[in-house]
């Protein structure tokens, strides 16, 4: 009886430190987003975390305005990217594209030398979350650049 008292008395103890060490992460967590927003409130841009000596260096770089912030939230949930780009039998471009954000991507458009360029093939559309598709398009001359654009996303490919 006497070893469940003690095992009752040493978890009730970590629980109390673990809540402990929690609120003190929350608070941190709190104190920091209010000084973002107080810098963002007073100086109209959040702070550069990348200045700060020593651990500035490690620190992943963040939106520093809300159009940036914007843009980059939009990127996590609608985001294409060209994987390659081929010829086929026949030299048309075969573009090769995956859709690596979190919604679907829908009614694809090529440009190629900024140029529209008719899609020959049926890619699949929508392109869910992870998928990726073949587009061929009606193209046999040499190129530069080629866009992708969907509604919601597009994707440059240059040849270097």
């Amino acid at each position: 009886m006497l070893p469940f008292i003690f095992g009752i008395i040493i978890l009730a103890i970590v629980i109390y430190l673990a809540l402990r060490v929690l609120k003190n992460i929350i608070l941190a967590a709190v104190l920091i987003g209010f000084v973002m927003v107080a810098s963002y409130l007073i100086l109209g841009s959040f702070p550069d975390f990348q200045s700060i000596p020593i651990i500035g260096q490690y620190i992943p770089k963040l939106p520093s305005t809300t159009g940036e912030a914007i843009a980059y939230i939009r990127n996590i949930f609608y985001h294409l990217d060209i994987l390659a780009v081929n010829r086929d039998v026949n030299n048309n471009l075969l573009i090769t594209v995956a859709n690596t954000g979190k919604f679907d991507l829908s009614d694809f458009k090529v440009y190629v030398d900024d140029r529209p360029v008719e899609i020959i093939n049926q890619p699949k559309d929508p392109l869910h979350s992870k998928e990726s598709t073949i587009i061929q398009v009606a193209w046999n001359k040499s190129y530069y650049q080629i866009v992708v654009k969907s509604k919601q996303a597009s994707a440059t490919y240059t040849v270097e």
